[in-house]
């Protein structure tokens, strides 16, 4: 069972606020996405735009990234969910900013990207059970 899910993206000073929170706003109603402030490497601002997605929000979000994301990126990240899940419960994945802004789903590697966090609840703790859990989701 997927618990929660945490997105994450860092607006830096040149980018627009404005579409970062639109690219988010494909997972989470844009009331729901916080905001921080934090000073970068250099002294420039940097703002941290955050926002979750509970149990039956975040069965939804697996489901709209079953159908959406590319063959390509779905074959690729089923293959990964090992890699790609820390301990037992975290799944981590990065989805592309500018693809989320027009709302597509695209798997990136990049560090510009909606950082997702996704915990996974088996009982007791299973890492094998979590990586099934997973493998039907995606």
């Amino acid at each position: 069972m997927i618990d929660k899910i945490s997105i994450r993206a860092f607006v830096a000073a040149t980018e627009d606020e404005g579409r970062v929170r639109e690219a988010l706003s494909i997972f989470v109603p844009l009331d729901h996405i916080s905001s921080q402030t934090a000073l970068g490497h250099f002294g420039n601002e940097i703002k941290i735009l955050e926002a979750s997605l509970r149990r039956k929000e975040a069965q939804a979000f697996f489901q709209i990234l079953h159908e959406q994301l590319p063959s390509e990126d779905s074959f690729r990240l089923h293959h990964e969910i090992p890699e790609r899940l820390e301990g037992a419960s975290h799944f981590h994945l990065r989805l592309d900013k500018q693809a989320a802004y027009k709302g597509l789903f695209r798997l990136t590697e990049s560090k510009d990207a909606l950082d997702i966090c996704a915990l996974v609840k088996t009982y007791p703790s299973n890492r094998q059970q979590a990586i099934k859990i997973l493998s039907e989701l995606i």
